[in-house]
Formats: C-alpha cells, sequence, structure tokens
C-alpha cells in the first residue's frame, strides 16, 4: 500500500481562510493583549469545490485560535480582487490571504499593504510582493497525474497501436500551464501509444460533466481523460457515465486534489481511477491559518512553502479516505 504520511504531516500544519459572509469566523492567534488578529481572505474562484472546502475549515480551525477571518471571492474578476484587497485594507486587518485571479495586477496593491504593515500571504498563484507563500510543484504535480495515467494505459493497453486520450486543462493561470504541461510530458513519455485528441478548460464539476460528454461524442473511442483539477474529474466522472459507458473497468479518469468525492469515485470503481493529493482543502485551510498565524506572532517563517505530492489510487484510497475525511 502506497505511504500516505506525507500528505498527514501536511494535514497538521495546515491553514485557513474563512467562512461565510464578510464577517468572519475565528482563527490564527491573539496579539499580546488577547485581542483577535484580523484576517482577510480573497480567493479568485470559491465554485472551485476544493477552495469551498478550505474556506470552511478555516473558519471553523480559526475559530478554535482568536484569528477572526473575513473571506470574499472574487469571481475570477481581477479588478474585483483589487477592490477587495482596498477594502481589506480600509478596514486595517492584520494580514491578507491572497489566491490570485492576476497576480500581475495585484502589484500595486500587494506593496500598499505591506506598507501598511499587513502582512500578505500568498495561495497556489506567485506573488510579487508577499510575506510567506503556499504553492504548488506545479510540473511535478502534472507530472504525477500523467504518470498514474501512462500506467494505466499501459498495463490495459498496451498491445493497442494508439489509444485516445483527452485533457482538461486552464490555461488562465501559468502555473496551471505548467501542471498541464506535466501531464502531457509524462503520458508521451511514458506512453508513447497515446494520442492526445481533445482539450478544453474545467475548472467547475459543471465545466467537467460538459466536457466528458463532448470529448466522448467526438471522440467515441477515447479511453483516458486527465485533468489538473479536482472539479474537472468530479464531473469528468460523471459525465463519462453519462456519455453511455458502463464498462468503468476500461476507462480512465484521473485527476488532481484527491477530493472526497474524487475518492468516493475511486472506491466505487467508478470511471477515476486517481487522484494526485496535494494535502486536501481542509489542510490547506490550516496550513494558511497556521502561517499567518505565526506571521503576525512575529516568528520565522519560510517564505515560499510547497504542497506534498501523493498519488491516491485503489491500492491507498480507503486509507486516504479515513484518514483526511473520517471515514
Amino acid at each position: 500500500m502506497k505511504k500516505i504520511t506525507a500528505v498527514l504531516a501536511a494535514g497538521a500544519l495546515l491553514l485557513g481562510m474563512s467562512a461565510c459572509s464578510s464577517d468572519g469566523g475565528g482563527a490564527g492567534g491573539a496579539d499580546a493583549s488577547g485581542d483577535e488578529y484580523s484576517v482577510g481572505v480573497t480567493f479568485s474562484d470559491l465554485s472551485n469545490p476544493v477552495w469551498a472546502e478550505l474556506v470552511q475549515e478555516a473558519q471553523s480551525y480559526g475559530a478554535e485560535n482568536d484569528l477572526a477571518v473575513n473571506y470574499v471571492d472574487a469571481k475570477s474578476d481581477a479588478s474585483t480582487q483589487v477592490t477587495q484587497i482596498e477594502n481589506f485594507i480600509q478596514q486595517g486587518v492584520d494580514a491578507i490571504i491572497i489566491c490570485a485571479v492576476d497576480a500581475k495586477s495585484l502589484v500595486d496593491v500587494t506593496k500598499k499593504a505591506q506598507d501598511a504593515g499587513i502582512k500578505v500571504v500568498g495561495y497556489t498563484q506567485v506573488l510579487d510582493n508577499y510575506d510567506a507563500q503556499y504553492l504548488v510543484d506545479a510540473y511535478n504535480t502534472g507530472y504525477a497525474n500523467g504518470e498514474a495515467a501512462a500506467n494505466w494505459i499501459t498495463e490495459n493497453y498496451g498491445d493497442e497501436s494508439v489509444v485516445e486520450w483527452g485533457l482538461m486543462d486552464l490555461p488562465t493561470f501559468p502555473e496551471i500551464i505548467d501542471r498541464a504541461n506535466g501531464i502531457k510530458d509524462a503520458i508521451e513519455e511514458l506512453a508513447p501509444n497515446a494520442e492526445l485528441v481533445a482539450t478544453n478548460s474545467a475548472l467547475t464539476a459543471e465545466e467537467g460533466v460538459t466536457n466528458a460528454e463532448n470529448f466522448l461524442q467526438a471522440n467515441p473511442d477515447m479511453k483516458v481523460i486527465a485533468t489538473i483539477g479536482g472539479g474537472g474529474a468530479q464531473g469528468g466522472n460523471e459525465g463519462v457515465k453519462a456519455s453511455g459507458i458502463t464498462d468503468y473497468e476500461s476507462f480512465g479518469l484521473f485527476g488532481i486534489d484527491a477530493t472526497s468525492i474524487e475518492i468516493e469515485n475511486i472506491l466505487k470503481g467508478d470511471p477515476q481511477k486517481a487522484s494526485v493529493s496535494l494535502g486536501g482543502g481542509k489542510a490547506h485551510g490550516r496550513t494558511l491559518v497556521d502561517i499567518t498565524s505565526d506571521l503576525l506572532a512575529g516568528e520565522d517563517v519560510e517564505k515560499d512553502q510547497y504542497m506534498p505530492i501523493t498519488v491516491i489510487d485503489e491500492s491507498n484510497a480507503q486509507e486516504y479516505f479515513d484518514e483526511v475525511f473520517g471515514g
């Protein structure tokens, strides 16, 4: 059975964001006077199920640690996110956690925040001005996903001259482009009989459903779909089933994020065969809270921290689900 120690160790660190509306819950670490620190959180798009899970955990974890966390959704609008950060600065928050829509659009406003004495923490997207960041090793994450797909292709269709596959990417973000390139490179190197015949963007489960249905309608011989995230994987799994495929062992879908729904699909024997865990939304929420709390306490914090990479498949899915999602 594959080891998942790295995932669990990451879960012990994890950090959070906030919770509901502009009046967040608690989270973090109190100052010497015993007052709460205030933390503003802005995410590029909370329709992403992993990020939605993250903010829920951040709220509850923050409440245990005297960090008052408020979150807002930029809804993929860069100008909206700039305004949200400006509002946090005007409110006098102690720290801001940012999952950027467009990192370049935030250069001036993040400098303004730091000049005001506000700690800036980045998540997934690289910022120019920051005190700490929690990042994905994008290329190697994608490569791990592609390697799992390639191994499945070789095991199940190694004797076939051509195996068609589709990719759900998200070229809006440079880091996600790197992730998609890792997927493509691994499959090309390790499954030379695989041919990429369809590509389209997917962030949400709804987009994943639509893409899978369209991929298979246009390419009925397709045997594999790889996705850059959990939203596309969750939806893609349902889209494959809706397309009329009933022999789930004959089709392989491979995701990234290892959400609870993805792991349940693997355990059920659905089309999804594996997902790459980066620690999970709950763990990330806790890690972000911990990083922010340490910064506000004046502790030395490593500026660039990276999420663990672990492939979850049928061999370790039950153990992972029990330990990460509570069985």
